[in-house]
């Protein structure tokens, strides 16, 4: 029973690894031990196979590491990120032909969205404005993030939390094919930057359509 309890752990820890992408020595640790009660409850088979799995797992968590985009930049204010976004190219084709980030792009964005999914599809942003926020409007957008981020087991301390909300004019290309873009849509955007080390993060982004005069849209 207590063997197969290990191996349970090592499936939610390898989920976290996928969804979560806060990766640590836990994997190993778990498997480690495991090979350790094989001494007493397993074949020497099995033990061989357990330590092909760590092989195979060290090198997945390498590997995602190495992928991963490391900053160059250090923030320490809301407008420093927004001026590198502001009016730049956010998405460019690489030359295998896909749609990719910018390392401009990427510089704003945490550890775990540089990791998954930036979750902003356009190729280029005109802040026309920053929202003035309530403290209401601040804990509203903290709560959800924070129930956000509490999905997560793995979690980076963070120093800083800072909700942000703009209205911008977001860029779409026209096709991966053609290098324009198309005319844009005005957007609310949501952030909320956050400090784990690496200076003010953009960890959090939601966006909808806005209809000009409709501020609670």
């Amino acid at each position: 029973m207590y063997v197969k309890e290990k191996l349970r752990n090592i499936k939610q820890l390898l989920i976290e690894k996928v969804t979560n992408e806060f990766y640590n020595s836990s994997v190993l640790y778990e498997l480690i031990h495991l090979i350790q009660l094989g001494g007493k409850f397993m074949k020497k088979s099995t033990i061989i196979i357990m330590f092909g799995i760590i092989i195979v797992i060290t090198a997945f968590l390498g590997m995602d590491n190495n992928k991963m985009y490391q900053k160059q930049k250090h923030f320490e204010t809301m407008n420093e990120i927004l001026d590198q976004l502001n009016d730049k190219q956010l998405k460019v084709i690489d030359d295998t032909g896909k749609l990719t980030e910018t390392n401009e792009f990427k510089e704003c964005f945490s550890e775990r969205k540089r990791l998954t999914n930036f979750d902003f599809n356009f190729s280029k942003v005109n802040i026309e404005k920053v929202c003035d926020l309530s403290e209401k409007d601040k804990n509203e957008m903290l709560s959800e993030y924070d129930g956000f981020r509490n999905n997560f087991s793995k979690r980076r301390p963070i120093t800083r939390e800072e909700p942000v909300s703009l209205i911008v004019n977001a860029h779409n290309y026209r096709s991966i094919y053609e290098e324009k873009d198309d005319r844009p849509q005005k957007l609310k955007v949501n952030l909320v930057l956050v400090d784990e080390g690496e200076g003010l993060v953009i960890d959090y982004i939601m966006y909808h359509s806005y209809v000009e005069g409709n501020d609670n849209a």
